[in-house]
């Protein structure tokens, strides 16, 4: 047999185009797949004898191979090791199974001068989805040795490395770089950025500059100065590589945060970074709605289900989330083939295949690469100067709070705030929405036949099924027997409502809220949004628990202040976080509120606040506030407590304030609710 010769790899650009291999002139069509697209293009030259076979079959397999990754031909002796030491040196995502890997046989030559040998030339396009580029392709021109084995009378793949993968060496690597895009903006609803990149200082331990036994001393101190825990960095920053830099913590370069710069120049190894974060105005602002961004935790890595890949940023929560794809763009790609500067086992051919042993190492090849392209800006709904007072409500607050406020006209959310962090009560909390869910019931009641001014009857507790439930401490005695509907609802008489469970099921309580936006599964624009769950199925003391807010209905403030918008609206408003790009929310329900019902409910809301339960608010200047007060009890580690609401209607706004513990929605929220609408008056006029 004669000499096998070296061959340079023919690597494709990245537009799929090869760089030099010309094809061959007479090709014969013939398509193989195997769960991969492989096609074949033959042209056979040469003597092969009369029983010899061809090696186009042989040929056919070896592509079908090289697609799927399981080389199932006959291979030579020399070249056995070849394709699993190949599938070694690609990254996971260039790998057959993770990526659709097509390849085309372009021709099979018998060589004229050694009917023993053929020669097999192949184009292979490797998708780069796995990458995270959508229909781009790695393609490259590449061909492989058959040899005639004459006691198993059939033809054997003599591969080498860049047989497979065009430039690999014997030892060589293929390597993928990324370069990330810049990422898009999240805008405020005037169109100025609120989450983009910010100037920061990364605090840390260079363990370069200090030696092995300083490690643990310097890392304490670091902890110290950066105030994280110091048993956890000294740990980290022990199993750190010798050169690594080890963060601390990453603080805000805008004047707001004292960074200890002198102070940890006078560790051993201790450093700050100057960098560039994606970040919110401020590390509370709006962070369930605008979320946050960075590489994830190995926890967040391991229940991603292959979604997130450690050391590589992306939104975690919110919007930064919610939109990833929108604000990330397209992340740049180099693949380099890396080949060793000396070929592995110079005196052996086992990686080279039998003929020419070793095949001389390549350079360093750039094989394919893409730019970045910049992400996209989003377009959100929050009013910057709202919420920053929305985020004095819930900064003020000693438990845990959130505060939603939303313009009835189109839905938009104009500010979400919640506190403190790690509760993310205002858009995915989930709780009794106590008397304010009362509007929900009045809805339902005047859908019933029952008018504003009809008598009801108010007794000072009830008893259903075995439950009693009386009024709040303080309800006014003037208001206990027979009185109209409207002032039932502007004091709030708890037995009104749960008396009314044989007028009203469990299914129209459910529509009910459905009419007035309290959606199950809403579309909003950001994924971690709920609004409410009613139960159409509720029954005895269950259901009359339900009318009042108690019982197992549950809703969020951007649940109630939905409601609340939906009122003002005279129609169901969806509420959207999102403007640009478009929303696509869910069409009105067919049973959605009116606006003639919406007007009777402005008219008992109205009442709420000139004789009711937030009379407070007849204090904030402009338009006439309409509202509802809320208290639901629970208990937690055995103590009876209360959560408290307060939904109000002002203008084209709709407010929903929730504080986790409280006496009152009327005692604890309308105090509140009245500064909030009377600082928001001042920014957007209610008239």
């Amino acid at each position: 047999m004669s000499e096998r010769s070296p061959r340079r790899p023919q690597l494709g650009s990245g537009a799929g185009r090869p760089l030099a291999r010309p094809a061959s002139p007479s090709r014969l069509a013939r398509g193989v797949t195997l769960g991969v697209t492989v096609a074949l293009l033959l042209s056979t030259t040469g003597c092969l004898g009369p029983s010899r076979p061809s090696p186009e079959d042989a040929a056919t397999a070896l592509g079908a191979g090289i697609a799927t990754g399981d080389v199932g031909v006959p291979l030579t002796d020399a070249g056995r090791s070849v394709p699993s030491a190949v599938l070694g040196a690609l990254p996971a995502a260039l790998r057959p199974g993770e990526a659709t890997v097509t390849v085309t046989t372009d021709a099979v030559t018998v060589h004229e001068d050694d009917p023993d040998r053929a020669t097999a030339q192949y184009t292979v396009r490797r998708d780069l989805g796995a990458l995270g580029l959508e229909g781009q392709e790695w393609t490259y021109r590449t061909d492989a040795e058959l040899v005639w084995d004459e006691d198993g009378r059939q033809w054997r793949a003599d591969l080498r490395p860049d047989d497979l993968v065009a430039g690999l060496a014997p030892g060589g690597t293929v390597t993928v770089r990324r370069t990330e895009a810049d990422r898009g903006d999240i805008l405020d609803a005037a169109g100025k950025p609120l989450m983009t990149e910010r100037d920061v200082a990364v605090v840390g331990l260079d363990k370069a500059r200090i030696e092995p036994d300083e490690v643990a001393g310097s890392a304490r101190q670091v902890a110290e100065l950066a105030e994280v825990d110091a048993k956890a960095f000294v740990a980290r920053a022990e199993a750190a590589g010798d050169q690594a830099f080890v963060e601390a913590i990453t603080l805000r370069a805008d004047g707001s945060t004292d960074i200890p710069v002198d102070a940890l120049a006078r560790v051993p190894g201790g450093r700050v970074i100057e960098d560039t974060a994606v970040l919110a105005p401020s590390r509370a602002f709006a962070r369930d709605v605008l979320g946050t961004y960075g590489e994830p935790s190995a926890e967040q890595v391991e229940d991603s289900d292959g979604q997130l890949e450690a050391g590589v940023a992306v939104g975690l929560s919110g919007l930064q989330s919610t939109w990833q794809d929108h604000l990330a763009g397209t992340p740049g790609i180099t693949i380099t083939v890396d080949n060793p500067d000396e070929p592995e086992n110079p005196d052996s051919a086992d990686d080279a295949g039998s003929g020419a042993g070793p095949a001389a190492p390549g350079p360093d090849v750039t094989a394919f690469e893409a730019g970045p392209v910049a992400g996209t800006a989003l377009s959100s709904t929050l009013d910057r100067r709202i919420q920053a007072a929305a985020e004095k409500v819930v900064g003020a607050s000693e438990v845990p709070a959130g505060l939603v406020a939303i313009r009835p006209s189109d839905g938009h959310v104009l500010a979400a705030a919640s506190g403190p962090e790690g509760w993310p009560v205002a858009v995915s909390g989930s709780y009794a929405p106590g008397s304010t869910f009362k509007v929900v019931t009045a809805l339902a009641l005047l859908r019933s036949g029952l008018a504003p001014q009809d008598p009801v009857q108010c007794p000072a507790t009830l008893t259903v099924g075995g439950m009693v439930v009386g009024n709040y401490d303080g309800y006014p005695d003037a208001s206990v027997g027979t009185i109209p509907f409207a002032e039932a609802f502007a004091e709030s008489c708890n037995t009104v409502f749960v008396g009314a469970h044989q007028e009203v099921s469990a299914a129209q309580e459910a529509e009910a809220a459905q009419a007035l936006g309290l959606d199950p599964d809403p579309v909003t624009g950001l994924d971690a949004a709920f609004l409410g769950s009613v139960p159409d199925d509720s029954t005895g003391t269950e259901h009359a628990a339900n009318l009042f807010g108690q019982g197992v209905v549950e809703a969020s403030p951007l649940g109630m202040a939905t409601v609340a918008a939906s009122v003002a609206a005279g129609r169901t408003v969806r509420p959207v976080f999102v403007s640009d790009p478009a929303v696509d929310t869910a069409a009105p329900p067919a049973t959605g509120v009116t606006e003639a019902e919406a007007g009777r409910l402005r008219s008992l809301m109205s009442g709420v606040v000139e004789t009711g339960t937030a009379e407070m608010l007849q204090d904030v200047p402009g338009a006439p506030v309409l509202a509802k007060t809320g208290t639901a009890q629970f208990v937690a580690d055995g103590e009876d407590l209360a959560h408290t609401w307060l939904i109000a209607i002002h203008g084209d706004l709709a407010v929903a304030l929730f504080f986790n513990e409280g006496l009152g929605g009327g005692h604890d929220n309308g105090p509140v609710v009245r500064d909030f609408l009377t600082a928001v008056e001042k920014i957007v006029p209610s008239e």
